[in-house]
């Protein structure tokens, strides 16, 4: 007889539908990021599944890098790490020759606002749905280099319009993590070169109409379920893109 589990797709193979059934486990904290999950065994006799259908579920959040098994030890929650990840597109370093890892980071305003319908998409909402909107300047050496609009859903976020600036730091995921209770698993960029409105022109220091590289980012649950979106404007002149075939 075929098991299905709470929340997950019963059309799915039934490793299919245990792996959704752990990742909601991680996504919940239930096992938060950093532990170690129960012995294989425990699962399986928890779900009712054999250990070779519990290893299987396993493996797959390990390939995901969801789960880190270590050798003698067992198997963890991985704490995923994507600081200065977005900055990957771009090519910064201190005056000095060095690179700077994380960047100065101003917020300029946090408002409430309805979603348009890209931002909705991006956050897996119905258009016009309430969302909160941070404009946000990163800096290098005192200098403006990316403009990030930030778009988080409401009211499950609402601590972030009035919690203060220093609780939230310069590296947002930490903060989603302290402040929120959300931990960010996956990160899909989509990139491409527009052209800079007046607004971001002038917090960037360069000409209304110069080009600005789009860096589009969609943060998500362990179980697939979107935390923010976002779009950064980056100066063109230092956008780098490189791919190893």
């Amino acid at each position: 007889m075929s098991l299905t589990f709470t929340g997950t797709d019963d059309r799915l193979p039934l490793y299919a539908q245990l792996r959704d059934a752990l990742a909601a486990q991680i996504a919940s904290q239930v096992w938060p990021s950093g532990a170690m999950i129960p012995p294989e065994h425990e699962l399986a006799k928890q779900f009712g599944v054999s250990v070779h259908t519990l290893r299987r579920a396993v493996q797959q959040l390990v390939d995901e890098g969801l789960l880190d098994r270590r050798q003698g030890s067992g198997t963890y929650v991985r704490r995923p790490s994507f600081d200065g990840s977005l900055f990957r597109w771009f090519n910064f370093v201190e005056a000095t020759g060095a690179p700077k890892t994380v960047p100065e980071s101003r917020l300029l305003s946090r408002t409430l606002r309805p979603a348009l319908p890209h931002v909705a998409a991006g956050l897996g909402l119905a258009p016009g749905s309430e969302i909160i909107h941070v404009l946000r300047l990163r800096l290098w050496s005192g200098e403006p280099m990316v403009v990030e609009e930030l778009h988080l859903p409401y009211p499950k976020c609402a601590a972030f319009l009035t919690v203060d600036e220093q609780e939230i730091g310069p590296l947002l995921y930490p903060a989603y993590e302290r402040l929120l209770g959300e931990v960010v698993a996956s990160v899909i960029d989509e990139v491409s070169i527009g052209y800079a409105n007046d607004e971001v022109a002038q917090l960037l220091h360069i000409a209304q109409g110069d080009p600005v590289a789009h860096v589009d980012r969609a943060s998500r649950r362990a179980d697939a379920t979107p935390i923010e979106w976002r779009r950064a404007y980056g100066r063109a002149d230092r956008f780098r893109y490189r791919v190893t075939l």
